[in-house]
């Protein structure tokens, strides 16, 4: 799990346990390996992430997709987050509580105005892909006042 950007990502999740917004309940993530715009993380489906159904619900998918994919620009030599364009995710599958999922994602290409990334979310116990995700990240040009 070494790398440069190993100790940065592990500070970004951290930083969910106080946090006050909507990215709170993504401190449940626990970072399994970090390399070169790549992270890996996974969390235990609980209560709180559930839809009506019981399952795990559409929206925190979506949402753990786009932080993680962040991350993953996030261990980049720009180190930049960007700004969301767009986030298209495919849901394949149910995750039940107590489950863990899995979410690998990685930088498939960042230029000097966007970066595309890719996130697919995976049942731990069998493996299976639950989610597959395209999320197009922009870098806007800082205001001069």
């Amino acid at each position: 799990m070494a790398s440069k950007y190993l100790a940065a990502i592990k500070e970004i999740y951290k930083s969910y346990e106080t946090a006050k917004g909507f990215c709170k309940f993504a401190s449940g993530c626990r970072v399994l390996s970090v390399s070169e715009g790549h992270v890996k993380v996974e969390m235990d489906v609980t209560e709180e992430l559930l839809n009506p159904p019981g399952t795990l619900h559409g929206g925190c998918t979506a949402t753990l997709v786009d932080i993680v994919t962040t991350t993953a620009l996030m261990a980049t030599e720009r180190a930049h987050p960007g700004v969301s364009v767009d986030l298209i995710v495919s849901y394949l599958a149910a995750a039940h509580p107590g489950e863990t999922i899995v979410i690998d994602a990685s930088v498939l290409r960042a230029g000097r105005t966007l970066a595309y990334t890719r996130a697919d979310v995976f049942r731990k116990k069998d493996n299976l892909l639950i989610a597959t995700a395209q999320h197009t990240k922009a870098f806007p040009a800082s205001k001069q006042k």
